[in-house]
């Protein structure tokens, strides 16, 4: 399995990269790559952005810019060499091995496992298999760049983890300055 975050947003709402603001003095996209190295040693880094090869890992362009979410997913399949993939966003620091681990055992037979809490679904903390590729490019190719609606047309699995002992922080992504501050003063009280 390979462990691919995704960090090429534009994080226009926050104003700078995403994954490199310091959360309690850490780098957001370190707390992943943590998180990622307990499931598996095979990290890439989809990111336009040279400043991540600081991490050590390999970071790869987007091979189509300008597609978001769909067009990370597409370089990720394309610039992999195993079947399972498994994607997490750069903004969400607190997802767990638990969480990661649940999604691996549970896609054996799917194209596409994401995870849902409460009936919210959340398609950039999930499991992608090389197969998808194809389906990922025509979606490119036509224009078609929401993910929710590329994932419908694979082999796609949604699991709700709400009664799985998982909690709702593991997906809790920080998108602008606000939710950077809240994480900040929740760890002060």
């Amino acid at each position: 399995i390979t462990g691919v975050i995704l960090a090429g947003g534009k994080s226009s709402r926050m104003g700078s990269d995403k994954g490199l603001l310091l959360v309690n003095g850490k780098p957001m996209v370190q707390y992943i790559i943590d998180v990622l190295l307990k499931v598996t040693s095979n990290i890439i880094i989809i990111s336009n952005n040279e400043e991540y090869t600081k991490f050590g890992l390999k970071v790869v362009p987007d091979l189509i810019i300008e597609k978001g979410p769909v067009g990370g997913i597409y370089t990720a399949l394309s610039s992999t060499t195993t079947e399972y993939n498994l994607c997490v966003s750069c903004d969400t620091p607190f997802v767990t091995e638990k969480l990661l681990n649940l999604l691996i055992k549970k896609n054996k037979e799917f194209d596409v496992t994401v995870s849902c809490y409460n009936g919210r679904v959340h398609p950039l903390i999930g499991v992608y298999k090389k197969v998808a590729l194809e389906t990922f490019r025509r979606s490119i190719d036509t224009s078609k760049l929401k993910l929710e609606l590329v994932n419908r047309e694979l082999n796609y699995q949604v699991i709700e983890v709400s009664q799985q002992n998982i909690l709702e922080s593991n997906f809790y992504n920080i998108n602008a300055p606000i939710d950077l501050k809240t994480i900040e003063d929740d760890d002060k009280s």
